[in-house]
């Protein structure tokens, strides 16, 4: 029933906080994901709990009347408040271990196979609340995400280890697919290494949207860089067994092509893989290594703009400026120019779903104390209530796969808190479009303090 394979460490750690954080939010003594083998149902996560009766690695037969059964065997949320008030759950064995109340959801391969189930179970009668109900379904979403992963790390592996080996075949023009090849095993190694590191990392704030990101964004250029590499394995292949013939001079030509196109698809995927691994790596930057100097503020915002033309061609948008010239700071305009192209591309992104024309205004003043107060206030749909509080949280979009990585504001956040030692925050009314505000010394500190989290009390 299970789609038998290794279930990574890396993804077992993530697994292991996840059932923490939901046993704690849930309240209850067990959280746990449930694995199905042939014959036997194991415990392959537990939370860490000291009231929590089952442990990692357990194993139980089926056909026992266990709760997962059911779960398993209908595909279907299963909700027991008292099983002890029901005779159909009276006397299945949870009971004897006191685990008298249940919630839980199966969990699925992408080709529909059973792998398990996640649930909670608790000693006293639980009545779960429609939210709990959802945040159940939210996790089993996220760890299915991860188990497509799971799969796509396999066939990378198997990909690559079929490719090495067409490729010490060749000779000669062939040398050029081998090292075109060998480029894309570096960068996919890489990349597999940026993902176990993000997913350890991940907490319950981004709980699973980092790998539904990068799954989704990375799967068309790594696809396609897969297809191209494919083919001039099976070219390389035709192309050896017809050494055994002899070759026309056509014939090379035509394998010749082959590879510099495939080559040029590889070059050309493989850099939009690059432009994305390099967005995440940003929220890991150094800021201590920001160029200080002195600068007017009014040249910092029009390089911006400046930049930005591009992207506002034949959109029917523009960005007004108004910053006065007086304006001088003696800090960091690099990351202050990179806040600001963040803010202006996360409104042109966002602002402007479905309308034509829209502005982006871009206002600065003195606020006293040595600060200054500057604006980014756009007049497009704004931002609901209910997401204002999460917009600098890492990984949180609204576009997830059509464009919006999550990361743009919670780096734009971490410029202005650790090396602007200034403070950044979003507002939005009704009719009247989002504002972000950022109130910034003229005069950058000399030590840069401790990053605050997004939320906390300074």
């Amino acid at each position: 029933m299970s789609y038998a394979c290794d279930i990574p460490d890396s993804f077992l750690a993530k697994w292991q906080d996840t059932t923490n954080v939901m046993a704690d939010i849930f309240d209850v003594p067990a959280g746990l994901i449930m694995r199905v083998l042939p014959e036997q149902i194991e415990v392959l996560v537990s939370s860490h709990g000291a009231d929590n009766p089952y442990e990692a690695d357990e194993k139980a037969p089926l056909h026992t009347g266990l709760y997962c059964e059911t779960v398993m065997a209908t595909r279907a949320l299963l909700h027991v408040p008292h099983a002890l008030e029901d005779p159909h759950w009276q006397n299945n064995p949870d009971v004897a271990l006191n685990m008298i109340s249940y919630l839980g959801v199966p969990l699925l391969w992408s080709d529909e196979q059973v792998f398990g189930t996640i649930c909670v179970l608790d000693s006293k009668k639980r009545i779960y609340q429609s939210k709990y109900i959802e945040l159940l379904w939210e996790i089993k979403r996220n760890i299915e995400n991860d188990f497509r992963l799971i799969r796509q790390q396999e066939q990378l592996v198997r990909s690559n280890v079929d490719l090495r080996r067409a490729m010490a075949l060749q000779k000669t023009e062939a040398m050029k697919v081998a090292q075109a090849n060998g480029e894309l095993n570096v960068a996919l190694a890489r990349l597999t290494a940026l993902q176990d590191e993000l997913l350890r990392s991940e907490k319950m704030a981004a709980l699973g949207s980092l790998v539904a990101g990068i799954s989704h964004e990375l799967n068309t250029p790594i696809g396609s860089s897969l297809l191209a590499a494919s083919t001039l394995q099976n070219r390389a292949e035709e192309f050896s067994a017809a050494l055994e013939h002899g070759l026309t001079r056509s014939r090379l030509h035509e394998f010749i092509d082959t590879v510099r196109e495939g080559s040029a698809i590889l070059m050309r995927t493989l850099g939009q893989a690059n432009e994305l691994v390099g967005s995440f790596k940003q929220v890991a930057a150094d800021e201590s290594s920001a160029y200080r100097r002195t600068f007017r503020l009014d040249e910092a915002v029009s390089e911006v703009v400046v930049n930005l033309a591009p992207a506002l061609h034949n959109t029917g948008h523009r960005i007004d400026c108004a910053i006065p010239a007086d304006i001088e700071f003696d800090s960091y305009p690099g990351p202050l120019c990179q806040v600001l192209s963040n803010l202006l591309g996360n409104a042109l992104l966002h602002a402007f779903d479905g309308r034509e024309r829209g502005t982006v205004r871009i206002a600065a003043a003195l606020a006293g104390n040595g600060q200054v107060r500057l604006s980014v206030h756009d007049d497009g749909v704004g931002i609901p209530q209910n997401n204002l509080k999460r917009v600098f949280d890492p990984f949180f979009t609204t576009r997830l796969g059509h464009g919006g990585s999550g990361l743009g504001l919670h780096i734009a956040y971490r410029l202005v808190s650790a090396t602007l030692h200034g403070s950044i925050e979003a507002s939005s009314a009704p009719g009247d479009g989002a504002c972000f505000t950022l109130l910034l010394p003229l005069v950058a500190p000399d030590a840069l303090y401790k990053l605050p989290r997004p939320g906390a009390p300074a």
